[in-house]
């Protein structure tokens, strides 16, 4: 599961706290599918972000009809 860079992209640090026990599973899931841990979490923020624009796109359709 390796996760394709854009290198065009600038890239900003983000440092955030977690419960350690997510930060084991996290680990834990990245070394079983070779993914580095950035990748795996700028994919999921990416993805989650995604969703949450086409739900808030959605609503605002529906609220139009």
């Amino acid at each position: 599961m390796r996760l394709v860079v854009q290198h065009d992209e600038e890239l900003v640090q983000l440092a955030t706290r977690i419960p350690r026990h997510i930060a084991r599973r996290l680990k834990e899931f990245c070394v079983r599918n070779d993914v580095h841990m950035q990748s795996f979490v700028r994919r999921a923020l990416a993805e989650k972000l995604g969703r949450a624009r086409a739900r808030a796109s959605a609503r605002a359709q529906r609220s139009r009809a």
